[in-house]
C-alpha cells in the first residue's frame, strides 16, 4: 500500500469531522445557494445563504445529544444556532418579497427568543413547560414568513411558493414529545426542499425577467415597424396582455372632457365596450390615474353600474397602466384580470417602462401624424388659391407652382417644376427674358398688362430663404384683375346713368361727388352748383333726422331705407329713402359716407292712399266680420262706431234708430263725451222727417252744406255737438230712413270726396244688417211663438189622455162602486142591532166619499167648454183637496182649512177653477218635499173689497223667483218635472175670470200664492144633509135586466126582485134581443154602453123597432156621466138614466115610475 495515500486517509478520518445526513444537507444547500447568488446577486440569496449556515452550525452542534449533560452551553448554541437559522429564513423571504420595513421587528423578536433560549437551557434546564414557548415562538416566526411568501406569489401557477412554505413549517428542534415519533429521513426531505424551493422562485424569477425583456424587445420591434398608431397600440396590448395573463385588455386615448372611446381592445366583448367608458368616470379609477402610475383597482370599489360591467366580463380587478409621453399624457391603457393576483414591483416596473415606451411611440407617431398631415393641408391650401402662384430660384428655374397656374398653362406639374421660365410660360403677350414678373422692377405690388396670360393682373413679389440664408428665390401671386376693371367702368357707368341720387360726401357735409340724378332730384342746373353746398345745412331739412342717422352710422356703419326730408334748389321739401354706408381709416374714424337717394314723394303719397284705402277696407270688413259672427244689435251698432271713429280719427259718435212710427229716432250707440246739447237728444222726434230735398233725392251724407235745406229741428240734432266738424249718414230701408249715424271732431276738418263715399259705404252696411238683425228677431220670436203653441198644444194633448184614463178608471171603479152602496143600503133594511147599523152606515159613508172623488176626477179630465156659474168655492177646494189627500197623509203633511161660514158665491166655471187649485196644491207639495217629508199646507178663504180671497200657504223652500213665476216655460224644477206652463195657464184662467194671482215668499219660511175673484153678491146655502130612507116596496111588473158586469147585474136585480118585480137579469146582448122577440116584458133596465158596440142610441131604435111602445119603458144606466150627444139624444126622446154609482132609492124609484106607464097604458 501506498504510504501517503494510508496518511492521508488516516489523518482525514481523524482531521475531518463526522456530518450526520441532515448536517450534509444543510451544508450542500449552502453551497447551492451561494453558487446561484454568484448568478443572480440578490440580497436575499446572500441573507438565506446565512441562514442554511446558521441552520447547518445548530445542526453539527445537536449531532451529539450526549454532550448536552455535561455541557449544557452546547445545547444553548444549538438552539440559538437554529431560532437564527429560523430569523435569516425568513428575512430572506421578506426581502424576496419587498417587505422591508418587517425585518427589524423580526430580529427584534429573534434577539429576545434566542436570549429565552439560552436563559432557560443555563438556569432552568428542568422546566419543561418554558420549552413549550420557546417551540411556539420559532414556529410563528416561520408561519408568518410563510404567509407573507404565499401572499406576495398569490395567484400564480407555481409550485416553488407553496413548497418552500410548507418546507418552512417543517423546521424545528429535538424535542421528543414533538420528534421523536417522526422518521428522521423526513425532516432529512424538508430540509431538502426548502433549499429547492427556494431555487425554484429564482429559476421562476429569472424566466418571468426573460419574458418581460422579450416583450420590451418585441415592442421596440413593433414600434420601430409600425408606421401608424393603431396598430402600434394594438400589438402593444396583444403583447401586454400575454405576458400578465390578463382576460382583456383595452386603450383608451387621453381627452380633456373624459368623452374619448376605446380605440384599440382585445380579449373583451361587444357588449362590454358600451359600457366600458363608464369606467374611466368611476371615483375610484380616477383616484388611481391621478397617481400616474401603474394603479390596481378592485372590482369591488368601483361603482355598482361600473361593478356590473366588470362583473358581466367576469373581471375581479383591473390594472391601469397611464401612458405618458414627452410632452403629456396619452392615454390609459387597461389590463382586466378574471382571479385575483398580487403585482410584485418587477411587474409594476415593467408595465411602466413598457407603458413609458408605448406612450412616446404613440406620442412621436401622432406627432408624424401631424407633421404629414400639416404638410398636406399646407399643399391644399397652396393648391387651393385661385390666384395663380409662382416660385423660382436666382437663375430663374421653377420650384413651385400651384394648381391655379398648372390650369392656366395646361401643363402637369412635372412639365413645370425644374424647368426655366422661359421654358415653361408664354411668351404670346409680350417679350421679356429670365422671368415676365421680375423684369417689371423691384416693386411688392405692380397692376398692368399681364406679359404671359394677356389682360390686366395683379403681381405680388416676394423673396424667401432658408434657415436664415442667403436669398434663395423668388415667390410671385398673380391675380388676374380684366373682370375686376371690366367691373370697375361698368360700375362708372352705372354710377353715371343710374337714375337714383348717388353721392360721396364727409361728415362735415362737404360733397365730393355725385350723379347726374342727384343734381335733378334736387333741382340743381350743373353739379358743380350743388357741389359747392354744405349738404348738412344746406340739402338735409332736419336737424333731428341727421342725428339719428349718425346714430345709426355708429351703430351698424351703414343705414337702409332711411327716410329723410331734403330741400330742393326752389326750395320745395322732397322725401327720400337713402341707403348708405360709411368708410372708416386706420383708426375708425368716418371719412366719408356713400350711397343712394331715391325720390319717395309720389311713392309715400301713393303708399298712404293705400293705407288709407286698406284702413277703410279692413275697416268694412271688420263690420261685416261683426254683422255675421253676432245678431245682438247694440254690439253691431257699438262695434260700428268704434271702426268708424277710429277710422276717420273723430272724437265723438252715435247712433239713432226709428221706432215703429218711423218719426222717433232711439240713441242705441255712442262713444265719446256728450255735449249738454247731445244729451238732450237721447230720443228725438222728427214729425217732418228730415226735409223734402233729402227725402226725395235719397240723401245718404248730411253735411254742412246741406243745413239750408234740413228742418230747423233736424238741423239743430245734427250740430248739436259742437262748432267743430261733423258728418252724418242716413241709414235708408227701402223708401224711408231707419236710422242716422254720425260722427265728430273738436278740430276743423273737410271731409273729401272719399271719406263721403266711405260713410256711404259703411251706411249701406249697417242698413242691410239692421235690417237683418230685425228680421232674425221677428223670425226668433215667430219661432217661440210657434214653440208656445206647440207646447200648449202637446199640454193640452196630455191633458186629453189622462182624461181618457181617469174616465176609463172611473168606469171600473163606478161599477164595483154601485154594487158597495145598494148592498150597503140593502142591508141597512135588513133590521140588523145597532153595532151592525153603525158599520153599515160607516161603509156606506166610505163607499160615498170614493163616489165623490171619482166624481171630481171625472169633473176634472172632463174636456168641455167653459160654463161659468155661480159655484161655492168651499166646495170646489174641498173637492179639489180629496184628489191629494192621500199623498198629503202619505208625506205627513198637515192640512189645515180656515174657512169663513158665509163666503159669498163666485161666477165661474167650477172645473177651470179645480184646476186652477190643483196646480197651486201641487207646486206647494212639490216644495214642501224639497225640504225633506213632512210640512204644513194651510188653505185659508175669505172675503174682503168684493173679492173672494183663497190663500195657499205652504212650509216649503219658497220661490226663487216669485216676479217670474207665472211667465210661460219658466220652471224652477229638474228636467223631466215640470215644463212652465201650469202656472202660466193658471194665470190666464183667473184673468179671464176677472181676478188676479199673486206670489210671494213669506218672512216666516215657504210661498203664499193668493187667488182673487169677484164676489157674485150672494151666499150659496149649505146643502142639506139628506137621510138615507128605507126603500119603499110594492113594484110589480116583468123587467129585462141587462148589464155587462155580473156584480152590478146581480146588485141590481136583488133590489128590484127584493121590491116585488119579476126579473130576467141577461150579460148578453145576443141573448137579450132573442129574449125580447120571444117574450113580453114592462120595462128594459140596461148599461147604455154594452159591449159589441151597441151604444144607447143603437139599442133605443132597435127596441123601438123590434118591440114597439118598449122604448118608452127603457131605463139606461153608465158607468160615468154620458157623452154630450148621447146625452142630447135620450134627453130629446125623453129616455130616463142613471149614473153609478147610484143609490137603491133611485133605482126603485126609476123602475116604478117605468112600471106605473105601462099600468096605465093596461088601464086606458
Amino acid at each position: 500500500m501506498n504510504l501517503p495515500l494510508c496518511v492521508w486517509y488516516a489523518v482525514g478520518e481523524f482531521a475531518v469531522p463526522k456530518l450526520t445526513a441532515q448536517e450534509s444537507a444543510a451544508f450542500i444547500m449552502l453551497a447551492a445557494t451561494i453558487l446561484v447568488f454568484r448568478t443572480f446577486r440578490e440580497r436575499f440569496l446572500l441573507v438565506w445563504s446565512l441562514g442554511w449556515l446558521a441552520y447547518g452550525v445548530s445542526q453539527w452542534f445537536s449531532a451529539n445529544p450526549a454532550a448536552f449533560a455535561t455541557a449544557p452551553e452546547l445545547e444553548a448554541i444549538s438552539q440559538s444556532a437554529f431560532v437564527l437559522a429560523v430569523c435569516l429564513f425568513g428575512a430572506s423571504i421578506l426581502l424576496y418579497s419587498h417587505a422591508e420595513k418587517h425585518i427589524l421587528p423580526l430580529f427584534i423578536i429573534t434577539g429576545s427568543v434566542m436570549t429565552f433560549a439560552v436563559a432557560r437551557l443555563l438556569y432552568w434546564p428542568d422546566e419543561i413547560l418554558l420549552r413549550v414557548p420557546l417551540e411556539i415562538a420559532y414556529r410563528v416566526l416561520a408561519v408568518g414568513a410563510a404567509i407573507q411568501l404565499i401572499r406576495y406569489r398569490w395567484g400564480r401557477l407555481e409550485i416553488g411558493p407553496w413548497l418552500l412554505g410548507l418546507s418552512l413549517l417543517f423546521l424545528h428542534l429535538d424535542w421528543a414529545p414533538l420528534t421523536g415519533w417522526v422518521p428522521g429521513g423526513v425532516f432529512l426531505m424538508a430540509d431538502l426542499l426548502l433549499g429547492v424551493s427556494m431555487l425554484f422562485l429564482v429559476f421562476d424569477d429569472s424566466r418571468a425577467r426573460t419574458e418581460r425583456l422579450a416583450v420590451i424587445d418585441s415592442l421596440t420591434t413593433a414600434i420601430a415597424r409600425t408606421q401608424q398608431h393603431g396598430p402600434m397600440m394594438q400589438s402593444a396590448l396583444e403583447e401586454l396582455k400575454k405576458v400578465v395573463n390578463a382576460k382583456g385588455a383595452w386603450f383608451r386615448p387621453v381627452d380633456s372632457e373624459q368623452t374619448a372611446a376605446i380605440t384599440n381592445h382585445v380579449g373583451v366583448s361587444s357588449e362590454f365596450l358600451k359600457g366600458a367608458n363608464l369606467i374611466h368616470l368611476d371615483e375610484a379609477v380616477q383616484k388611481a390615474l391621478a397617481k400616474q402610475e401603474p394603479t390596481v383597482v378592485k372590482a369591488t370599489a368601483m361603482m355598482p353600474s361600473v361593478k356590473a360591467y366588470l362583473d358581466d366580463e367576469k373581471l375581479e380587478h383591473i390594472v391601469l397602466v397611464p401612458l405618458h409621453g414627452k410632452k403629456g399624457a396619452v392615454g390609459t391603457m387597461a389590463l382586466g384580470k378574471a382571479h385575483a393576483y398580487s403585482y410584485s414591483p418587477e411587474e409594476m416596473d415593467f408595465l411602466h417602462t413598457a407603458a413609458s415606451q408605448v406612450g412616446i411611440a404613440a406620442e412621436n407617431l401622432r406627432l408624424l401624424e401631424q407633421v404629414l398631415r400639416s404638410q398636406r393641408q399646407w399643399m391644399n391650401t397652396f393648391d387651393s388659391i385661385q390666384d395663380a402662384i409662382l416660385a423660382h430660384d436666382a437663375e430663374f428655374v421653377i420650384t413651385k407652382a400651384n394648381e391655379a397656374l398648372l390650369q392656366h398653362l395646361g401643363l402637369a406639374p412635372a412639365d413645370v417644376m425644374g424647368n426655366p421660365c422661359e421654358d415653361a410660360l408664354p411668351h404670346a403677350f409680350a417679350k421679356w427674358t429670365g422671368c415676365p414678373y421680375c423684369s417689371r422692377g423691384d416693386v411688392d405690388f405692380v397692376e398692368g398688362p399681364d406679359p404671359c396670360f394677356g389682360g390686366y393682373s395683379m403681381v405680388s413679389t416676394s423673396s424667401y430663404s432658408e434657415q436664415g440664408g442667403k436669398q434663395k428665390g423668388t415667390i410671385h401671386v398673380i391675380r388676374d384683375t380684366t373682370d375686376r376693371r371690366s367691373a370697375e367702368e361698368r360700375y362708372r357707368l352705372l354710377f353715371e346713368q343710374v337714375q337714383q341720387g348717388v353721392f360721396v360726401a364727409t361728415p362735415e357735409g362737404k360733397l365730393l361727388d355725385c350723379n347726374d340724378a342727384f343734381v335733378q332730384m334736387l333741382g340743381y342746373e350743373t353739379r358743380e352748383e350743388l357741389m359747392a353746398l354744405n349738404i348738412n345745412s344746406e340739402v338735409y331739412v332736419s336737424a333731428e333726422q341727421r342725428e339719428a342717422f349718425r346714430k345709426e352710422i355708429d351703430a351698424h356703419n351703414f343705414v337702409r331705407n332711411f327716410e329723410v326730408t331734403l330741400k330742393r334748389k326752389d326750395g320745395a321739401q322732397l322725401t327720400a329713402a337713402e341707403s348708405s354706408f360709411a368708410t372708416r381709416d386706420g383708426a375708425g374714424k368716418v371719412e366719408r359716407y356713400q350711397g343712394f337717394l331715391l325720390d319717395m314723394t309720389e311713392k309715400k303719397r301713393v303708399e298712404d292712399e293705400m293705407r288709407r284705402r286698406n284702413r277703410e277696407l279692413n275697416a268694412l270688413n271688420a263690420m261685416a266680420v261683426i254683422a255675421t259672427q253676432s245678431f245682438d244689435l247694440d254690439e253691431i251698432l257699438n262695434l260700428t262706431l268704434r271702426q268708424v271713429i277710429s277710422l276717420f280719427g273723430a272724437e265723438t259718435g252715435s247712433i239713432y234708430l226709428s221706432d215703429a212710427d218711423e218719426t222717433t229716432f232711439r240713441r242705441r250707440a255712442g262713444w265719446g263725451q256728450r255735449t249738454e246739447q247731445r244729451a238732450g237728444f237721447n230720443a228725438v222726434e222728427f214729425p217732418n222727417g228730415f226735409g223734402d230735398l233729402v227725402m226725395r233725392s235719397r240723401t245718404e251724407v248730411l253735411t254742412a252744406e246741406f243745413l239750408p235745406h234740413l228742418p230747423p229741428l233736424v238741423a239743430d240734432f245734427v250740430k248739436a255737438d259742437g262748432p267743430g266738424s261733423w258728418i252724418w249718414v242716413l241709414l235708408w230701408s227701402k223708401d224711408s230712413p231707419i236710422g242716422i249715424m254720425g260722427i265728430s271732431s273738436l278740430e276743423a276738418r273737410t271731409y273729401s270726396s272719399n271719406d263721403e263715399n266711405m260713410m256711404v259705404a259703411v251706411g249701406r252696411q249697417l242698413a242691410t244688417t239692421i235690417e237683418k238683425v230685425r228680421l232674425y228677431e221677428e223670425t226668433c220670436k215667430a219661432y217661440e211663438d210657434l214653440r208656445k203653441t206647440q207646447e200648449q198644444l202637446l199640454q193640452s194633448e196630455k191633458m186629453s189622455a189622462v182624461g181618457q184614463l181617469i174616465a176609463g178608471v172611473a168606469h171600473e171603479l163606478n161599477n164595483p162602486l154601485t154594487a158597495i152602496l145598494g148592498y150597503a143600503q140593502l142591508l141597512e133594511s135588513e133590521g140588523l142591532n145597532d153595532r151592525a147599523t153603525d158599520f153599515v152606515r160607516k161603509l156606506f159613508k166610505q163607499a160615498q166619499r170614493t163616489h165623490r172623488v171619482v166624481q171630481n176626477l171625472l169633473s176634472f179630465a172632463r174636456q168641455r167648454k167653459p160654463q161659468k156659474t155661480d159655484v161655492d168655492i168651499r166646495k170646489i177646494v174641498d173637492e179639489t183637496l180629496a184628489l191629494r189627500d192621500y199623498d198629503l197623509k202619505v208625506n205627513n203633511i198637515v192640512l189645515e182649512r180656515e174657512t169663513m161660514v158665509d163666503a159669498p158665491s163666485v161666477t165661474a166655471d167650477p172645473h177651470q177653477l179645480e184646476q186652477v187649485f190643483l196646480n197651486i196644491i201641487n207646486n206647494a207639495v212639490d216644495a214642501i218635499l224639497e225640504g225633506g217629508k213632512g210640512g204644513k199646507l194651510k188653505v185659508r178663504i175669505h172675503s174682503a173689497d168684493g173679492q173672494v180671497r183663497v190663500e195657499f200657504l205652504d212650509s216649503g223652500v219658497g220661490i226663487k223667483d216669485p216676479n217670474r213665476i207665472f211667465d210661460p216655460f219658466y220652471t224652477t224644477k229638474s228636467v223631466g218635472k215640470g215644463t212652465g206652463l201650469g202656472l202660466s195657464i193658471c194665470y190666464g184662467i183667473i184673468k179671464e175670470h176677472g181676478g188676479d194671482i199673486t206670489a210671494h215668499n213669506r218672512a216666516e219660511g215657504g210661498a203664499c200664492v193668493e187667488v182673487k175673484l169677484p164676489a157674485s153678491g150672494h151666499v150659496i146655502e149649505a146643502e142639506p144633509v139628506t137621510m138615507v130612507t128605507r126603500r119603499e116596496m110594492a113594484i110589480e111588473g116583468r123587467v129585462l135586466l141587462l148589464e155587462d158586469e155580473e156584480a152590478v147585474l146581480e146588485f141590481e136585480r136583488d133590489v128590484l126582485v127584493g121590491a116585488g118585480a119579476q126579473v130576467v137579469a141577461l150579460m148578453s146582448v145576443d141573448e137579450a134581443k132573442s129574449r125580447l122577440r120571444a117574450e113580453t116584458f114592462d120595462a128594459v133596465i140596461m148599461n147604455g154602453r154594452m159591449p159589441g158596440g151597441w151604444s144607447a142610441q143603437d139599442a133605443h131604435r132597435w127596441i123601438g123597432v123590434a118591440c114597439p111602445g118598449l122604448e118608452k119603458k127603457l131605463l139606461f144606466t153608465f158607468s160615468n156621466v154620458a157623452e154630450a150627444d148621447v146625452k142630447n139624444y135620450l134627453q130629446s126622446n125623453g129616455v130616463p138614466s142613471l149614473v153609478k154609482p147610484f143609490e137603491v132609492v133611485d133605482l126603485i124609484s126609476q123602475a116604478r115610475r117605468l112600471l106605473q106607464k105601462t099600468q096605465a097604458a093596461i088601464a086606458n
